[in-house]
């Protein structure tokens, strides 16, 4: 584990990410300079990625996005920014385009994240016994990716703000992230399953083989 830390270490993110950076970025308002980086990182590395595809193609099936659709997209870029975010109003064009479609409830209330589970699904009376396990210094330690004392600060800040408000998103992400990794390593690593014989698996084709004048008759 500490030769993976050291090679994540020596992975310069931020430096990849600005040399493919488009020229006419510079020239681009705020707003679309902030959806662009978005898009590069947040949209297809983690939400379509690990919030989309895997989840969904894990259980045989395809997602469509009609948000994501190419004359979607260039509708959506051409706007001006007025015409995207008004003042605090995100997705303004969107929310008056679903006037009598959607409830006005649902068109009115202020933007929810989408994540599911947080850290809020771990803490108080109810949370399982393995959830401490892993989030125990011994059980960071074990995994030997995140520091322990400072995985044991996060913990405590949690369990003592469990009284039902919501937890900042980085201690959110944070959490859920080394328990993530606590249970694969406990599943793929401290528990990895022996590898077996093998089997030799075989087909109709290889039995016929077997017996030429099996199959003499087709033609």
């Amino acid at each position: 584990m500490t030769e993976l830390r050291d090679r994540v270490r020596k992975v310069e993110v931020v430096e990849r990410l600005l040399a493919k950076i488009p020229p006419e970025f510079r020239g681009w308002s705020s707003l679309s300079q902030d959806q662009y980086l978005e898009a590069r990182t947040l949209l297809s590395g983690y939400l379509l990625s690990s919030q989309g595809d895997r989840m969904l193609m894990a259980h045989s099936v395809e997602g469509r996005f009609p948000f994501l659709d190419v004359d979607v997209v260039e509708l959506a870029n051409s706007l001006p920014a007025s015409f995207k975010l008004k003042v605090l109003d995100e997705k303004h064009v969107l929310k008056r385009a679903a006037e009598g479609l959607v409830p006005p409830e649902i068109v009115r209330r202020s933007k929810q994240p989408y994540r599911a589970p947080d850290a809020m699904s771990f803490v108080g009376p109810d949370a399982p016994d393995w959830v401490g396990d892993l989030m125990s210094e011994r059980g960071v330690a074990s995994a030997g990716v995140f520091d322990p004392g400072a995985v044991a600060k996060l913990w405590r800040k949690c369990r003592a703000s469990s009284g039902g408000e919501q937890f900042s998103n980085s201690d959110n992400m944070a959490v859920v992230g080394v328990l993530s990794t606590g249970l694969l390593h406990e599943q793929l690593v401290r528990r990895a399953p022996e590898r077996g014989t093998g089997l030799r698996w075989r087909t109709v084709v290889d039995r016929l083989g077997e017996h030429p004048g099996a199959v003499s008759g087709i033609g």
